[in-house]
């Protein structure tokens, strides 16, 4: 927790990746922008951490710079393919899929921020849940947007049982 709160004290964020496993791919988040900027967290999954974890800062550097980043948005500039935003549906917070951002928030539920997902596209422009999005890219980053119960039965849906 120190180092997060000395990047959020340096920097404004920190980005936390919870390495990919035997069972879970890889994902990450920011703590730090909803305390900094007054904006809401941003998290992405299935690709490096490396990778991620410089798509995350990049666009975090662009809210600290006041370009507003919110649903729909589309996120060029950053890597070669076009990145979309969606909303955290609030019941992925019941996951332990954000324990670092809620170890440093607290766990009342009323002191957890929000949060975005920026979500990646397979090699045709589709998103996840897109009619045609190629098969061999289901499962490498969940639909936070959907409910977790709505959310098609994955490693996601069961992330507290591998964590």
């Amino acid at each position: 927790m120190r180092a997060v709160a000395g990047d959020i004290s340096t920097v404004g964020w920190s980005v936390a990746t919870m390495r990919s496993d035997a069972f879970t791919p890889p994902w990450a988040y920011t703590v730090g922008l909803w305390l900094s900027q007054d904006r809401p967290e941003l998290t992405m999954a299935g690709l490096p951490d490396e990778h991620m974890t410089i798509i995350l800062n990049s666009i975090a550097e662009r809210v600290a710079d006041g370009t507003p980043v919110d649903v729909a948005d589309d996120v060029d500039g950053i890597c070669p393919c076009t990145l979309t935003i969606r909303p955290v549906h609030a019941s992925w917070r019941q996951t332990s899929m954000f324990a670092l951002s809620d170890r440093y928030y607290g766990y009342a539920f009323g002191d957890r921020p929000a949060h975005l997902q920026v979500v990646w596209p397979d090699r045709r422009g589709r998103y996840p849940g897109d009619r045609g999005f190629q098969a061999r890219y289901d499962g490498r980053q969940p639909m936070l947007w959907l409910p977790v119960e709505d959310h098609p039965p994955s490693i996601w849906t069961r992330i507290d049982q591998f964590r």
